[in-house]
């Protein structure tokens, strides 16, 4: 764990850093608790496939008719994409510990409606002896009243989520091989996985298999998605090639290129991704894989563009974390215009860099970490906990989709407060107390499995950012947020008309931006199921009708045909 002091002085080293250069925030998240807080089968991630067996550039989020009426349309008839609900995920870091076990925690949990839980904590990651934890060895974990493997494989199964996992850079290929074993394997695997670069005897898929069963889970996850490090690139200085002296991360390099490739040194072998990436794939070929990354290829030292170039057509998956301010935002207001600044920017260089190094090949980006703030202490204005934050984070996730990421997790579902009152969890860690950010979350959990084109007469940076989709059934959903002080009373249409439906509407609303308490369908504190608060019923619709979005609110209308 990080001293508030020290944290400062890495704060300071940021934007020193983001000086030298030049224009684009630089990101990292302030990712360890404030405190100790007390006692499917995956083949491709992303949009479909292009000419050159990547995925395809998102089409255009709205079509382009002659010209666009005032209000929003929603474009049945428009080309749909997937929306992968692998966006709405979170992080569930072990310092939670027993805290995941009470019954309020794991219903809001399911309530919400998130997709994938990664594991076991952001920087934590690189310093988890998953083994030694799981085992309660002190000696090798030190951190053992924290939550071990098995306690966080049981809060995946009782809240229905699927499970990604950061592995420790820091380690070995065989003893991140071995975690697949214990999460994946079946307990008669008696397949081999070797001795580790440092001479230790990893067993067979089956013993670790045996492991999980002997602590209350006989049978597989399993676990699909899985990271090399945290956040490498962000060593302490000292810890190797091109380390920062305002560094947090308990790593042995800053360089992209022996990230991937890994090094000897001394006679002292430091495996990289590449070597991880074969021996996890050994014991479950269908997981897949993901390198760190940053948003911006070349900044960190051109980090990025190593990552890519060096780990090439092993690259199943690229990972990035995004913190608009590693400095005190300016403002409640003038934060809720970045989400539309960020994603086409980030995504344009992303994919420049993909075409330049893999010969077109589109790698899936998934941002396994975003927030407001990158700390929680220069975070005085407590923004992140919020109404600002909802429609933040509601927005984040709709740019994210409409630009091509392919999964996301916010950070955190619950982390602790920091000495100035903010909080970067969905949940309070204690009480399990919803904040608003919970809800921006929530609001999506209804909308489909499908992106329709929307056409908007209003600025979606500034006045009313909207979303348009379809769920499974073949109801449509549009999801605005009125970032205003005012009501915007505009025209809501389907297109192409004729077809008649039945709408209700959900409500995410809040008296200011600064407000610390939000209104779920006017109710101020509703039910863990949320059955003393249910979707308002506006009544039949058939092709135009005039809607009132409330202000600083998110609003979810829902379209179900009707005969």
């Amino acid at each position: 764990m990080r001293t508030h002091t020290n944290r400062a002085l890495i704060a300071l080293g940021l934007l020193l850093l983001l000086s030298a250069c030049g224009p684009g925030p630089v990101r990292r998240a302030a990712d360890t608790p404030s405190q100790p807080v007390p006692t499917s089968s995956l083949t491709q991630i992303g949009t479909p496939a292009g000419p050159s067996g990547g995925p395809a550039s998102p089409p255009a989020a709205t079509a382009t008719p002659s010209a666009i009426q005032p209000g929003l349309t929603i474009r049945a008839d428009g080309q749909a994409r997937p929306f992968d609900r692998r966006l709405l995920g979170t992080n569930v870091p072990a310092w939670l510990g027993t805290n995941l076990q009470r019954p309020e925690v794991l219903a809001r949990t399911r309530t919400l409606g998130t997709t994938v839980l990664r594991l076991p904590g952001g920087s934590w990651s690189n310093s988890y002896d998953w083994l030694a934890c799981e085992l309660g060895d002190a000696e090798g974990c030190y951190w053992t009243w924290a939550a071990r493997p098995s306690d966080l494989l049981k809060f995946v199964r009782a809240t229905g989520q699927e499970a990604m996992w950061t592995v420790s850079i820091n380690g070995t290929a065989q003893e991140a091989a071995a975690l697949v074993a214990f999460f994946n394997g079946e307990i008669d695997d008696d397949r081999p996985i070797g001795i580790d670069v440092r001479g230790r005897d990893w067993k067979t898929v089956g013993d670790w298999a045996r492991l999980r069963a002997e602590n209350g889970s006989p049978e597989p996850l399993p676990i699909r998605l899985w990271e090399v490090g945290n956040e490498v690139y962000g060593g302490k200085e000292g810890s190797g090639t091109d380390c920062a002296s305002w560094g947090w991360e308990d790593v042995w390099t800053c360089d992209g290129r022996e990230y991937v490739a890994g090094k000897t040194e001394d006679g002292l072998r430091r495996e990289g991704y590449l070597e991880f990436r074969a021996a996890m794939r050994a014991v479950d070929p269908e997981i897949l894989v993901g390198a760190v990354g940053v948003a911006g290829p070349g900044e960190w030292t051109n980090w990025g563009n190593e990552v890519i170039s060096t780990a090439g057509e092993n690259l199943d998956f690229y990972i990035v974390h995004y913190y608009p301010y590693s400095e005190q935002p300016p403002g409640a207001p003038e934060v809720l215009a970045d989400p539309q600044a960020i994603w086409p920017r980030v995504m344009e260089e992303l994919n420049a860099a993909f075409d330049r190094h893999l010969g077109g090949r589109r790698v899936p980006v998934a941002v396994t970490e975003y927030n407001l703030v990158a700390f929680q202490e220069l975070d005085n204005e407590q923004l992140m906990r919020r109404a600002v934050n909802a429609l933040f984070i509601a927005d984040m996730i709709g740019q994210m989709a409409e630009h091509g990421v392919a999964m996301a997790n916010q950070w955190d579902l619950a982390n602790g407060r920091a000495e100035n009152g903010t909080d970067y969890g969905m949940l309070d860690a204690e009480s399990a107390e919803r904040y608003p950010q919970y809800y921006g979350m929530l609001a999506w959990s209804g909308f489909g499995e499908e992106l329709l084109p929307l056409e908007s007469s209003l600025p979606a940076d500034t006045t009313l950012s909207a979303y348009a989709g379809r769920d499974a059934t073949g109801a449509l959903t549009l999801l605005a947020i009125n970032k205003t002080s005012e009501t915007i009373t505009v025209p809501v249409r389907v297109a192409p008309g004729g077809a008649t439906f039945r709408v209700t509407a959900d409500e995410v609303r809040a008296e200011a931006l600064e407000a610390t308490a939000v209104t779920w369908n006017g109710v101020p504190n509703p039910a863990d199921d949320l059955a003393d608060a249910p979707p308002r019923e506006l009544g039949r619709f058939d092709g135009v009708m005039d809607y009132s979005f409330a202000p600083y609110s998110i609003t979810i209308l829902r379209f179900t045909p009707t005969p």
